[in-house]
């Protein structure tokens, strides 16, 4: 990646909103094409919970001191991701007079031409297909063997002294779609830590922002010889990509699509747990209706299409497809007892996406 000569290097704005999953995968794709970028972390107001059809291109919905940033000379790319962002990667195109190409990733952008030059989605987000959108199995990640490497270099091995294999068990938290308390956190401790013992190595977890005390509390009884590292707020010296280095096999929770994308990169051998499903709501059961439409033909399977590429709504995600696509990969195998020991194929789909936006400057449009 970035080898072009600097003739053929374009300016790039990565617009980054305060997720730290929106900002691995926009820094990500940004450090893959090896063009020169500039960070632009915006802050919103509360204008932001518009609708986007009534936003449109605007930088409205941002604070001053954001809007401030956000001054000509524009650059040649906008990349972001989540919907807030939206109505300011649109006025930024518009501003330029079309000029600017704007990339998007995630599963509440618009993937019409119209708005944007390329949505980068996951095949389990369900989108209905459009010569904007380039799926992936997993999300891009700022996580590569360099990184690593860097990891390995800033810091000790914060597992050495620990009988190997080492074993990273990385844990999320309960989501909108998801359940985990007290007793799905101990019985996923106390499983993984058997078959770290039945290996004869020592698991080290790794917990996130979204990881309940109780649940952490429940860990450290159900597995004691554990070691732990809590996830603390406001810490500056994070050494999650520390453990992700130098870890032997990695067990992650399968809510988060950036921990199990970190996991691919690091190419160690990955288990999935997944958690615990909410029942599906009435909204997400109409929306699953509602793309089964948009597959279809005729009138009505149109105006369905285009609400969807528009980005008015979006599909329900699946990530039992994702779990389904790492296996069917040999990337990562959802835990039946073990811990998956196997090593991952190689597995880069960083060269195409890099091919398509590199194209969205030759062709116009992808």
């Amino acid at each position: 990646m970035g080898s072009q000569p600097a003739a053929r290097q374009k300016s790039v704005w990565l617009l980054l909103d305060d997720r730290p999953g929106h900002r691995t995968q926009v820094v990500g794709l940004g450090r893959d094409l090896g063009w020169p970028v500039e960070e632009k972390p915006l802050r919103f107001n509360s204008l932001e919970r518009l609708p986007r059809f009534l936003l449109g291109a605007t930088l409205r919905t941002l604070e001053p001191e954001s809007r401030r940033l956000l001054q000509p000379p524009f650059p040649d790319l906008v990349i972001g991701m989540g919907r807030r962002i939206v109505p300011a990667a649109r006025w930024i195109r518009r501003q330029s007079g079309g000029r600017t190409r704007v990339v998007l990733i995630g599963r509440k952008v618009p993937n019409d031409p119209s708005i944007v030059d390329l949505t980068v989605a996951c095949a389990h987000f369900g989108q209905i297909g459009h010569s904007a959108l380039f799926e992936l199995v997993v999300p891009p990640t700022q996580v590569d063997a360099a990184a690593l490497d860097a990891a390995r270099q800033a810091r000790p091995d914060p597992m050495a002294g620990l009988a190997g294999p080492h074993v990273l068990l990385l844990v999320g938290g309960p989501t909108a779609q998801h359940l985990f308390d007290e007793a799905d956190a101990g019985a996923m401790a106390g499983a993984v830590a058997a078959a770290t013992a039945d290996l004869g190595g020592t698991l080290a977890i790794v917990t996130s922002r979204r990881t309940p005390a109780a649940c952490v509390a429940a860990m450290r009884q159900a597995a004691p010889a554990a070691h732990l590292h809590e996830w603390q707020p406001g810490r500056v010296d994070n050494p999650y990509l520390s453990y992700l280095a130098n870890a032997d096999i990695i067990v992650a929770t399968g809510e988060s699509e950036s921990m199990l994308a970190e996991a691919v990169a690091a190419a160690k051998p990955l288990t999935i747990w997944p958690l615990r499903a909410k029942p599906p709501s009435r909204k997400a059961g109409r929306l699953g209706w509602l793309a089964a439409m948009a597959r279809g033909r005729g009138f009505v399977a149109s105006v369905v299409r285009a609400m969807f590429s528009r980005g008015w709504i979006t599909p329900p995600r699946d990530l039992a497809i994702l779990h389904a696509q790492l296996q069917q990969r040999r990337l990562g195998r959802v835990f039946d007892g073990a811990v998956n020991v196997d090593e991952p194929p190689l597995h880069d789909e960083k060269k195409a996406l890099v091919a398509r936006v590199e194209a969205l400057f030759r062709d116009g449009r992808p």
